[in-house]
């Protein structure tokens, strides 16, 4: 026997936060892209079920000649049996809606990121707090019909989220989700939604976070140094392949799949991921973090997909040297310094294939950097290093004296810096004055480019009624 779960009764007319006003039944569109999903199922229509070929590119529904349809943002409900096994999908947008039979467990893997489901605590049952930031928590989740599925969800509330700023960030960082789709990155799974948080359910990773890894001080070889960086290359290319710049990559947001695995970095935190544009306009213009954002962007320059290649130039100076070419005890120093793009690379003592790699990365001139593709065509990416040219950093400092970002962090404020239109650099003005004269980086905290959302001492019911299962797990990372 069918029936539809008593917390997903019909709402017909349900909006999400996330909605875009689109239509669900849509005129066809030429020059779709290629069927990314396709199948034979049961379509219930005015009380009559019938077998048809369903065929997807992203998500628009190709349902016939003349009508397509789009379930972008529309609410997913599971009709299930009493065995809580999924016989039927529902789709409800702009007060229409769509039923699907037929062994649909394929077809809700495809669709779910694409659409609004509700009521995650039927679903998933959390296991562990990772993460209380400014902007969002972090949740480790284990699946309620099998705990061997296991997911990272980023909450954020509803009613810190007010400005119009905050709320197009949002839709700009789960659009840009949808879209991506690649092995080094923690992919989205699905959107959950109820009265008060927005749930992005994205791929665990297990393994340690880059910037964990550099402070344990370890020597990393060249060999070493092109199995990280290959596959970050790879994902990078990836993401320009679609037009999009993460804009924040450091070794905070590069993390490890596997736990005892150091070949699969990953790619996190999308927040300030956007769309390259010709006119340079973006919701945030001036975002990333200090010393490892290109000059071009400190500067006010309009500025291409390969600043991301700059980022990752600097992540591979750090791993030759075990410290950051900005390094400065002032922080306007080292603003200055990533300002100009001044970089001292007599520091650094490797092979000359990969020294020629790392000065084409950090080219302060955007016009004569790499792009991504130029990256992975380079010899350092092909030929295997012998060992007696693959040096091995040895540092007699004390590791406390080896300052990273993060540990910076601990002793000032972050590198982490603003956008704020009205205190926009001008080329002409000295960057020395960024601080004081023009209170750029604003706060220089770690999290304060996207809206602030506190949620340290959560009002929603949710956290009320279910935080109190992982508060003995709980690492609030400062």
């Amino acid at each position: 026997m069918i029936k539809i779960t008593k917390h997903l009764k019909l709402r017909q007319n349900y909006s999400t936060f996330l909605d875009d006003h689109s239509k669900f039944y849509i005129k066809p569109i030429e020059g779709l892209e290629s069927i990314d999903f396709s199948g034979e199922y049961l379509i219930q229509k005015d009380g009559k079920l019938k077998n048809k070929l369903l065929q997807f590119s992203q998500h628009i529904l190709l349902y016939s000649s003349k009508k397509y349809i789009n379930i972008l943002n529309a609410t997913l409900l599971l009709i299930v049996d009493n065995n809580n096994k999924i016989e039927g999908l529902k789709f409800l947008k702009s007060g229409t809606s769509l039923e699907i039979y037929q062994s649909p467990q394929q077809l809700y893997e495809y669709v779910r990121k694409y659409c609004i489901q509700r009521e995650i605590p039927g679903r998933y049952k959390i296991t562990q707090t990772i993460y209380y930031g400014s902007n969002a928590t972090f949740l480790k989740l284990e699946s309620s019909l099998d705990s061997r599925v296991v997911h990272v969800a980023k909450i954020y509330e509803k009613q810190n989220l007010i400005s119009e700023e905050q709320k197009q960030s949002l839709k700009k960082e789960v659009q840009i989700l949808r879209t991506v789709n690649h092995h080094h990155i923690s992919n989205l799974i699905e959107i959950f939604e109820d009265d008060e948080l927005i749930f992005l359910i994205l791929e665990e990773l297990k393994g340690e976070s880059l910037q964990t890894i550099l402070e344990k001080h370890q020597p990393v070889d060249e060999n070493q140094i092109r199995q990280i960086m290959k596959p970050l290359f790879e994902c990078v290319s990836n993401l320009h392949d679609n037009n999009i710049f993460h804009r924040d990559i450091k070794p905070q947001n590069i993390m490890y799949r596997m736990s005892l695995d150091n070949t699969q970095p990953c790619l996190i935190d999308f927040s300030l991921a956007d769309y390259w544009n010709q006119n340079g306009k973006y919701l945030f213009t001036r975002c990333g973090s200090i010393g490892y954002v290109a000059p071009e962007v400190l500067q006010d320059k309009r500025y291409f997909l390969n600043i991301d290649v700059y980022s990752l130039g600097i992540i591979i100076y750090i791993l030759v040297t075990l410290k950051h070419p900005f390094e400065d005890q002032d922080k306007n120093k080292m603003i200055q310094k990533n300002y100009y793009g001044k970089i001292d690379f007599t520091q650094i003592k490797c092979s000359q294939v990969l020294m020629d790699l790392i000065t084409k990365c950090l080219n302060a001139d955007y016009t004569k950097r790499l792009n991504c593709k130029e990256a992975l065509k380079h010899q350092f990416f092909y030929n295997k290093i012998p060992k007696i040219l693959s040096f091995k950093i040895k540092d007699n400092r004390k590791p406390s004296q080896i300052r990273t970002p993060r540990s910076e962090n601990k002793q000032h404020s972050s590198s982490r810096f603003s956008h704020d239109s009205g205190n926009s650099l001008n080329q002409s003005q000295s960057p020395s004055s960024i601080d004081s004269d023009r209170q750029f980086p604003r706060q220089l905290k770690q999290n304060t480019v996207l809206p602030e959302i506190n949620i340290f001492r959560p009002k929603s019911k949710y956290f009320q009624t279910r935080k109190s299962q992982c508060d003995s797990q709980t690492n609030r990372i400062e």
